[in-house]
């Protein structure tokens, strides 16, 4: 059994693959740039762009399971390759964007969304997981909390259960190394519903310093994000964010639920990540 992991350089893909090798398990990382990846001993990279068909049936030789990146750009002809790979079970990183009212005509829902129902129109067995805001998205703050000045966020008293990239893992890893979700189309959250200003105020707590939100102009948000996010999807993640609740309290889409384990608060994944605002 090979366990192949697309986007291996990013924070999912790198985390799921070291978890995966330290269990016991076969894996192949798969990456644009291969040359790149910090791989732990005994695991094997491969060049592989979702955009781009040459790459597939290499990447895909001897694959059982598969953790997929939301890339519609070539996912039918992937798809088509990976049944005769022998190809068993894909699970797909999702958005839980998918789930909004106006999921077909929102940029960042219809990407994911045309991947769900390519992967739905196959006989493979599938898995989705659907997380929404990640504690991640922090870090757009650490230059303008380096430099001591506010931090400009969107929409600062929007409320989301906040999710660390280690509880995706978790589910990741569940479903790709057992059946139990083997079908499932699972929405994630992390263990606390926190605003924007709740995680600046966590963040200032562990630097011993209070850190300052501003509301900008929708324009100037959208000017802001797109140096972290593809220009297309700009647009989409302020929607996303506008249409948020700021009364909601419950985190009831918590890993906890699948994993048994308590999901990981904001504030670890800030004290983790520390250095990077200091």
């Amino acid at each position: 059994m090979t366990l192949l992991i697309t986007g291996a350089r990013g924070g999912i893909g790198a985390g799921l693959l070291h978890r995966l090798r330290e269990s016991g398990h076969r894996v192949r990382a798969a990456s644009r740039a291969p040359e790149r990846l910090e791989l732990p001993a005994g695991v094997s990279a491969v060049p592989l762009d979702l955009a781009d068909p040459t790459t597939f049936a290499p990447a895909l030789a001897g694959v059982t399971d598969v953790f997929l990146y939301a890339e519609p750009a070539g996912i039918e002809a992937l798809l088509s390759a990976a049944i005769p790979a022998g190809v068993r079970r894909v699970v797909l990183l999702s958005s839980d964007s998918v789930a909004r009212p106006d999921a077909e005509r929102d940029a960042l829902a219809r990407h994911h969304l045309r991947v769900e129902r390519a992967l739905r129109a196959t006989p493979l067995t599938a898995t989705v997981l659907r997380p929404g805001g990640f504690a991640t998205m922090a870090r757009h703050w650490a230059e303008s909390v380096r430099a001591g000045r506010p931090v400009e966020q969107a929409y600062p008293d929007a409320r989301l259960d906040v999710i660390h990239p280690d509880d995706i893992v978790d589910v990741a890893e569940l479903a790709l190394t057992g059946d139990q979700l083997d079908g499932e189309t699972i929405s994630l959250g992390g263990p606390e519903v926190l605003s924007f200003r709740d995680q600046a105020r966590i963040l200032g707590q562990l630097l011993n310093r209070p850190i300052e939100l501003r509301e900008p102009t929708r324009d100037r948000a959208a000017a802001h994000l797109s140096a972290h996010v593809p220009a297309p999807l700009v647009e989409s993640v302020l929607d996303y964010w506008a249409a948020l609740p700021t009364e909601h309290h419950e985190a009831a889409r918590s890993t906890e639920r699948l994993t048994g384990r308590p999901g990981r608060p904001f504030r670890r994944w800030a004290a983790d990540n520390l250095d990077l605002f200091r």
